[in-house]
């Protein structure tokens, strides 16, 4: 999905070390509102997920077949259970009895199946469609080349889904768990504006009761499928009037982001240090190459981009010392076991492969332009003048007309900000690359990539390392985009709040926090 994020990596609250049950529902009783500084809320529908922020906020107010626990790993939701074929390409999933919407409407596969029709829905024109295009038949009638019934979705009763699968994929309970999956009732129709806070209708451990200023109030649902949250109400806290240290720190918030720039010495901080939590870096910073015109569309000039930028060097420089420099697109916590890439700087060979190109006249690129709406882009533009040669300029513009032209003409190049959808490299590597996908801002395309990315997907658990790591490979060596620093998330909490857990990709569930008895 579109993680050009809003509210910088809102979501990334990946090792904040507070536990409850791992598949259960939650155990301690309710307690006092919990107050989230979130920033203002964004879509109260899954089909239209602009950012991160919005993934934060549908995460409590809709369910899906599964869920994430604390360790990133799904477990039932909606689904009691699930069986997969022995070819790994037809799940059926077993719906739990008597579930209902939050209006006390019942809740039956048939919903499920509907809620992702309407998302892979040409018409809808849902922003995060991707997700589901591994199901058979998906892809064409996302393009408008199948009717709904030739899709791989079934529903032969309220209790049984059936899905059949354009290829193996062992990260398939993944993407079931994100949050453009989840259940919408039948009142959703073809447009973002269907569900209101006045009159909410979710699924999720949360509704939303109502706006209060610019905070937005959530209120647990004794209707969800594993029962009312231990937390009644949840503010989510959209401004305030200082900043978010000292808004913490005078108790008017439980729960903040803080910069890295700030964790520095609130770590040493009293009263605050003990409060302050770091997560893992789940959200990576990328330079992109417009691939359909020179001269970005020959591999050796991306390549020679690559090549002359020493990120172990010029991203500290770029996001300051505790910056972590990026060797792949896929960000540390969700590697798999053996995939373990480098970030490789070869300035002479940058310059011969320019050479190769035809550009040993310098001049014959012409004037470049990089955008710097996404990152800090000086050191690389200066590592790229000097080592190359070249003739670059960045340009600014306002936020949303980036975003549009990203979709409709991108710069030569451009920065974006990412953050996994599902735990698995495929949700970086699929969403971001493969051929046609609406991330895929440079319109790479690529049939050897693809047949790689799919063979990985299929891979035995023992052996996803090795099938990636040539994946990354590739990837590396044709540079459709360069992998430059992977996020870091601090966050300030307050005492006695519990079940914030470890989730790998960084959701917070607060279906599944509670305060101390």
């Amino acid at each position: 999905m579109r993680r050009l994020t809003r509210v910088a990596a809102v979501v990334a609250a990946g090792v904040i070390a507070l536990s409850i049950s791992t598949s259960g529902g939650p155990s301690l009783a309710a307690g006092p509102p919990l107050r989230y500084l979130a920033g203002p809320p964004g879509s109260l529908d899954p089909a239209f997920i602009a950012d991160a922020a919005d993934v934060q906020l549908l995460l409590q107010l809709y369910a899906g077949l599964t869920r994430l626990d604390e360790t990133g790993e799904p477990y039932p939701s909606l689904a009691s259970g699930w069986e997969i074929s022995d070819d790994g390409l037809t799940y059926q999933f077993a719906i739990r009895e008597d579930l209902e919407f939050s209006d006390g409407s019942p809740l039956v596969a048939g919903d499920i199946r509907r809620s992702w029709l309407r998302l892979l829905d040409p018409e809808v024109g849902s922003t995060a469609p991707e997700v589901l295009t591994v199901i058979a038949g998906a892809p064409q009638r996302l393009s408008g080349d199948l009717g709904e019934a030739e899709v791989g979705i079934d529903a032969p009763d309220d209790r049984t889904l059936i899905v059949t699968l354009r290829h193996p994929a062992s990260y398939f309970l993944d993407i079931v768990a994100t949050p453009a999956t989840f259940v919408v009732p039948e009142t959703a129709d073809g447009t973002a504006t269907w569900q209101t806070p006045d009159a909410f209708v979710g699924s999720g451990p949360y509704v939303v009761d109502g706006i209060e200023g610019v905070d937005l109030v959530l209120r647990a649902n004794e209707r969800y499928v594993a029962g009312a949250p231990p937390i009644d109400e949840i503010r989510w806290v959209g401004a305030i009037e200082t900043d978010t240290t000292q808004a913490f720190a005078a108790g008017e918030v439980d729960l903040v982001q803080v910069a890295g720039s700030d964790a520095t010495w609130i770590a040493y901080d009293a009263d605050l240090g003990p409060r302050l939590h770091a997560a893992e870096p789940l959200t990576i910073s990328y330079f992109g190459f417009d691939t359909t015109q020179p001269p970005f569309d020959d591999e050796r000039v991306r390549l020679a981009f690559s090549l002359a930028l020493d990120r172990e060097r010029l991203v500290p420089l770029s996001e300051g010392a505790s910056a972590q420099a990026a060797a792949s697109l896929v960000p540390p916590a969700i590697w798999p076991d053996g995939f373990s890439p480098d970030a490789t700087a070869d300035p002479d060979r940058a310059r011969e492969l320019l050479d190769e190109a035809g550009y040993n006249d310098r001049a014959d690129l012409g004037e470049l332009v990089v955008n710097g709406n996404g990152l800090f882009v000086d050191p690389a533009v200066a590592a790229w003048r000097d080592e190359l040669g070249v003739d670059i300029t960045v340009e600014t513009m306002e936020f949303g007309t980036f975003l549009d032209i990203l979709e409709t003409r991108p710069p030569e190049l451009f920065t974006v900000n990412w953050i996994a959808d599902y735990a698995s490299p495929n949700a970086i590597y699929g969403l971001l690359l493969e051929p046609g996908a609406l991330s895929n801002y440079g319109d790479w395309r690529d049939d050897d990539f693809v047949s790689l990315l799919e063979a990985a997907a299929a891979a035995p658990e023992d052996e996803l390392g090795q099938a990636y790591a040539e994946v990354e490979e590739w990837v590396t060596a044709q540079a459709p985009v360069i992998p430059w620093s992977y996020g870091e998330t601090w966050w300030l909490v307050a005492d006695g709040l519990r079940g914030l857990g470890n989730l790998t990709i960084g959701l917070l569930d607060f279906g599944r926090v509670s305060w101390d008895g």
